[in-house]
């Protein structure tokens, strides 16, 4: 009930601005935007567009192109404390982890009123993940053996039609909504290397199908320029 009122109250809030400064819609050629999650009314926190930068061009009237782009990369080094160091083991052991992923999306506006418009559209995305261990080719686990590795990658591709709803509640902001109905393809392989040889193996594929709300519900604040 508490979270409920609370959301009356925002919504209630952001309506009488929206009435006070009268906004219009940047659907037109040329209009920009940069694109972010918006958490939860609870802590309405800012995050990554898409896993990175999000970004939205109108290339002609009611017509835009969005672009999600996020990449990660981090390591991870562990020292071996074995001394003096055998003939067959290595000082280090690296842990190198390392994400890109890309979302590009195409917006047709198909209604609209005079702060809100409604779009349709269609959306790719593609994702890689990798991470490899130096110093054991077994698994991810440290270890420091010599002219040993592992390394573990994923591939995602994805489509998706579009159907969305965006608000401007002052100049040059709005909040948008969007459900996606998508299909999507994984698959992984694993990859063991000795200093006799390299093998690798090809890990369990997935296919999947539905129908939901993007952003497992978060609602997109663009700041437009």
């Amino acid at each position: 009930m508490k979270r409920l009122a609370y959301l009356f109250l925002v919504l209630s809030v952001l309506a009488a601005f929206s009435y006070a400064a009268d906004p219009k819609p940047l659907t037109y050629s040329g209009n920009k935007a940069l694109l972010f999650d918006l958490g939860g009314l609870a802590n309405l926190a800012l995050g990554n567009y898409g896993g990175g930068l999000g970004v939205r061009y109108y290339i002609a009237n009611d017509l835009a192109l969005r672009l999600s782009l996020g990449f990660t990369t981090s390591s991870q080094t562990s020292k071996n404390t074995q001394s003096p160091l055998p003939a067959n083991r290595v000082a280090e052991s690296k842990l190198t982890s390392t994400e890109f992923t890309v979302g590009p999306a195409v917006t047709y506006n198909i209604a609209r009123t005079s702060t809100v418009v409604a779009y349709v559209g269609g959306m790719l995305s593609y994702t890689t993940a990798s991470d490899k261990r130096e110093g054991n080719s077994a698994s991810l686990a440290e270890n420091f053996d010599a002219g040993e590795s592992f390394r573990q990658s994923s591939r995602t591709i994805g489509f998706a039609g579009l159907l969305g709803v965006e608000w401007w509640p002052w100049e040059n902001i709005s909040f948008s909504g969007e459900y996606r109905l998508g299909y999507g393809h994984s698959s992984s392989e694993q990859e063991s290397t000795t200093s006799a040889a390299s093998v690798t193996v090809d890990g369990p594929t997935t296919n999947g199908f539905g129908l939901g709300s993007a952003n497992s519900g978060a609602l997109t604040l663009s700041v437009y320029f």
